[in-house]
């Protein structure tokens, strides 16, 4: 299978959700001194931003390398019952934060692509968090790419459903009708062509479907979903301070209200040129899975700005 790199859009790197979070906290961030009493996250930005607190003091590093996992829910047949909260992962991005090249890059691992862990059998890579968890799912990329990985983001989509509530929905133009079930996973998608507001679930549907077409047009969705989200967050300003403390939960509580101030000021200056992302290099194995291709997987890294680390990370141990 022939991997192409796409000129990106800017929104490609976080896939959606991550982004939106770290957004809609950048959009506020010159006009929240009314609310900062009524969120923590929205008082760190106005803390830092007067005293010009760079990231890198925050994080105590010149940059933060995240494993971003959007995951399925495991549900019985019929879709009711829970079995897993988070099972397997939908998506996986690993994504570099560097505050001193002001740049954020980053690479897609595609869900199908096999990889062995030692003491486990050759599988799916986004089997390895229902078995294990994030720490797992950690081990496995990072052994299938050979990238340290500080922090490892689940995303949490029943917080993304009610950010989109809090705005009062979203207006977006749907081209094709998108039609598709996953009783296990609790997914119902059913959205008609046209434009129309979407509320919190039908939101989360746009955004995740990938059936029947490309992953280019899966990004295309959460691109245009972005744009009408930023307009609703602005129409609804007054939902800001509630919006701003909810993405620190819609980041599965990985940062604190602290972190995620500093990286949505970092990511408000961040030029749309230094934000880019692409896909590692897969070829076609048997049963529709994929494998690296290791030849071209360390310029890949390289591209998008993973590989140097990786060696300055792997010389120091």
């Amino acid at each position: 299978m022939a991997n192409s790199h796409p000129r990106p859009l800017w929104v490609r790197i976080l896939r959606g959700t991550l982004w939106t979070a770290l957004c809609t906290l950048a959009i506020g961030a010159g006009t929240i001194l009314g609310w900062t009493g009524r969120s923590e996250v929205l008082q760190q930005i106005t803390l830092q931003t007067l005293k010009r607190t760079p990231p890198s003091e925050i994080f105590h590093d010149d940059s933060v390398t995240l494993l971003l996992l959007g995951c399925d829910e495991d549900r019985a047949y019929g879709g009711k019952t829970i079995l897993k909260e988070n099972a397997r992962s939908d998506m996986m991005l690993v994504a570099k934060v560097d505050f001193r090249a002001n740049r954020i890059s980053g690479v897609s691992i595609p869900r199908d692509t096999l990889w062995q862990v030692p003491g486990y059998r050759e599988q799916k890579i986004n089997a390895y968090h229902a078995i294990g968890g994030k720490d797992l799912a950690k081990r496995a990329v990072e052994g299938l790419i050979g990238v340290p990985i500080d922090r490892v983001v689940v995303l949490n989509y029943k917080a993304f459903q009610e950010v989109v509530n809090i705005v009062g929905g979203v207006d977006v133009f749907i081209d094709k009708k998108l039609k598709y079930t996953d009783r296990r996973g609790g997914l119902f998608i059913d959205l008609k062509p046209g434009r129309q507001k979407l509320d919190g679930y039908d939101a989360m549907c746009f955004v995740r479907y990938r059936h029947g077409d490309s992953d280019f047009m899966r990004q295309k969705r959460q691109k245009d979903f972005l744009l009408a989200f930023r307009e609703s967050l602005m129409k609804n300003k007054g939902t800001l301070p509630e919006v701003a403390d909810k993405a620190v939960e819609m980041m599965g509580n990985e940062f604190s209200a602290m972190e995620v101030a500093s990286l949505a000021l970092f990511a408000q200056k961040v030029g749309g040129d230094n934000i880019r992302m692409g896909q590692i290099p897969v070829f076609d194995a048997p049963n529709y899975n994929l494998k690296v291709d290791r030849r071209n997987l360390d310029e890949t890294l390289r591209e998008f700005h993973l590989l140097e680390r990786r060696v300055s990370r792997l010389n120091e141990n």
